[in-house]
């Protein structure tokens, strides 16, 4: 904390900016897991759906499942 005292004007926006820099850095990370995340808890919604009143048809069930997780979120 001290050290910020002692740096001239130039030095401490030198530092704004690679915080700046950082932050947009994070925030774009977040939003990518958050967008991932937003996918796959639909994908799970879906899959879990099939399960509330199961079929005897475990085939077409399979089938349901891997066109859930291919085809859902993607684009």
């Amino acid at each position: 904390m001290t050290e910020y005292l002692t740096m001239t004007l130039a030095e401490l926006q030198q530092e704004h900016a690679e915080l700046l820099t950082f932050n947009e850095k994070l925030d774009r990370e977040r939003n990518m897991l958050r967008d991932q995340a937003i996918k796959y808890r639909k994908k799970v919604e879906m899959i879990a759906s099939l399960f509330v009143a199961p079929g005897d048809d475990h085939e077409l069930t399979l089938k349901a499942i891997k066109t859930i997780i291919d085809t859902v979120g993607e684009q």
